[in-house]
């Protein structure tokens, strides 16, 4: 493991701090006492620059654009020169980590950032704030005591069958089953869902969360396929989650 010999009271903090995953209801996206510690914060490390301009003039309202260093991560290849861009904490100041939506680290490449962090013995602070992954679980009402994110399911078949498939497998064994999809195909997972799963399981899906347009579903796979209207999802963020009833 990578340490420094330097005192950790000399190194900066790396600071993570969610953003809004809409563009309503702000004051109820920020951590009560956030503003405070991020206005001080000059050197951000992020997904998408243009996305976090934006987000920044939100949470970080006093500080001039002007004045915020941006260091942008490959989306590709996220390890590249971590130990650079954390070099402002390296050198003692503090530093903010965001994703373009949402929590850090969290279905985002800013995990290899948190990481090296550690290694490099810079402190890591945690914020609370909105997660479309938690909210979705939370608002689905199936066991959350256990359960596994999958990020993106394969788009080809049959390994899309299959991946669906050990997913009912899992349901079945009591773990609640939690994905993502590219929202173009949100209507064409729905109905590969419907065409795959078993009637008995539960699809809940989460659209717009936070957002003025929120909208959340939960029924049987037997009745989704009677459902007809599945435009309202189309190209629109939703988290899919799978389970049973915790009866």
């Amino acid at each position: 493991m990578e340490t420094r010999g330097k005192d950790m009271k000399s190194l900066g903090c790396l600071h993570l701090i969610p953003v809004p995953i809409s563009d309503h209801n702000h004051d109820n996206s920020i951590s009560i006492g956030l503003s405070g510690t991020v206005n001080h914060i000059l050197d951000w490390i992020v997904e998408t620059p243009k996305t976090a301009r934006a987000q920044l003039k939100i949470i970080a309202p006093n500080t001039p654009v002007s004045d915020q260093r941006l260091y942008s991560l490959n989306k590709h290849k996220p390890q590249e020169n971590i130990k650079g861009i954390l070099k402002p904490c390296i050198n003692g100041l503090d530093m903010g980590l965001i994703s373009d939506a949402g929590a850090p680290g969290v279905a985002d490449p800013g995990s290899v950032v948190v990481k090296k962090a550690h290694q490099l013995g810079i402190t890591v602070k945690p914020w609370v704030g909105p997660s479309s992954i938690v909210l979705g679980l939370m608002a689905s009402g199936f066991n959350g005591q256990n359960f596994t994110f999958n990020g993106y399911i394969s788009i080809k078949r049959p390994e899309r069958k299959n991946d669906l498939l050990k997913l009912e497998r899992d349901i079945r064994n009591g773990t609640t089953q939690i994905f993502i999809e590219t929202p173009y195909r949100n209507i064409q997972t729905i109905k590969d869902l419907c065409s795959i799963l078993s009637n008995d399981i539960d699809l809940c899906l989460a659209s717009n969360l936070n957002g003025e347009n929120e909208l959340i579903l939960r029924k049987s796979i037997s009745d989704w396929r009677k459902f007809n209207n599945f435009e309202i999802f189309h190209k629109v963020p939703v988290i899919f989650i799978l389970g049973r009833s915790n009866d």
